[in-house]
């Protein structure tokens, strides 16, 4: 088979290929969500084909709107969790070992300008097998998909600008990110540290430890389930606080960092849905692109906001907003 270079119908390109396997095909792909192409393998699964699939196992392909994983391995599919810290960035698959297929295209409904290489070069396809051996012996087999062992993938620091200017943060606001402030306590020269390492604690109270210590990674099903009893018997104020900043806050969301309701120490841009934190007294946080700190001269606020620890700024966001860009 010659190679050849697509940039168009990528899809029906990898289907028309995936289709003519009569053995075994075998798959390395980051992210994969395009569900003709799954309906695709499972139809070759039932014909009595092998499929392997090795991609990261995290919450861009593990989500409940996600395909349908745990039919993959029903029909007899194998799947295969990436585990290495670092990303698994892939997108190529090998049909019968006669066909190698890859580029730069993620299975995905991608509206991006990608490409698709085909090729039956048998070097190619000799790399291409042993680097899949070598990515399959880096991965953890799936026999049942658990939300609780899915990792956290959080796409904003990756694909988008954390340089922003102020049109940027106006847009993002308009178009409806959120707009939160948080209250740094009675020792706001504290929080230098948050600001260089790029975080947000969460959760002064400790509510979230019993959640961290049963599951490793962040699920709001999870947490929704076990709130009720995590939350019994504390005060109002951090419970409230906490359910807001962990469940509500959203990657992409502008935040500000205040003292005495009345001063703004900093602003900055969400980046990550929350972690755990083995820091006392704070169990919880969030990676956060701090984009402008006051701390040596905070801007001071006309009026104190809300009692709440948090809360969403509404009609004077962009006009907060502005006043910081304009320190």
């Amino acid at each position: 088979m010659p190679a050849q270079a697509h940039f168009q119908n990528l899809p029906a390109v990898l289907s028309r290929h995936l289709e003519g396997a009569a053995e075994r095909i075998l798959i390395a792909v980051c992210w994969f969500s395009h569900r003709d192409i799954f309906d695709l393998l499972l139809k070759k699964l039932r014909a009595g084909v092998a499929v392997e699939l090795i991609l990261e196992y995290d919450n861009q392909n593990i989500h409940p709107r996600g395909l349908d994983f745990q039919k993959f391995i029903k029909l007899g599919g194998s799947l295969y969790a990436y585990r290495d810290t670092a990303l698994m960035h892939h997108k190529f698959a090998l049909v019968d070992d006669r066909a190698l297929l890859t580029g730069s295209w993620n299975w995905t409904y991608s509206t991006n300008a990608e490409n698709v290489i085909t090729t039956g070069e048998p070097e190619l396809i000799a790399a291409f097998l042993h680097e899949f051996n070598r990515l399959k012996s880096l991965s953890v087999p799936i026999r049942k998909i658990r939300p609780a062992e899915v990792k956290i993938f959080a796409t904003f620091p990756l694909f988008q600008n954390t340089h922003f200017q102020l049109t940027d943060l106006r847009r993002r606001i308009s178009v409806g990110a959120g707009v939160w402030w948080v209250h740094t306590g009675r020792h706001p020269e504290g929080w230098a540290v948050h600001f260089r390492e790029h975080r947000l604690p969460i959760d002064t109270a400790g509510l979230l430890r019993p959640y961290w210590t049963a599951y490793r990674f962040w699920d709001e099903g999870l947490f929704d389930e076990i709130w009720p009893g995590l939350q019994a018997g504390s005060k109002p104020g951090p419970v409230r606080a906490t359910r807001q900043l962990v469940r509500r806050m959203r990657p992409g969301d502008v935040v500000l960092a205040v003292v005495k309701r009345r001063q703004v120490l900093a602003l900055g841009i969400v980046q990550s849905d929350p972690k755990p934190a083995v820091e006392a007294p704070w169990s919880t946080y969030r990676e956060v692109q701090w984009l402008r700190v006051l701390a040596d001269e905070p801007l001071d606020l006309p009026g104190a906001l809300s009692p709440a620890a948090a809360g969403r700024l509404r009609g004077s966001a962009l006009q907060l907003v502005q006043s910081i860009f304009d320190r």
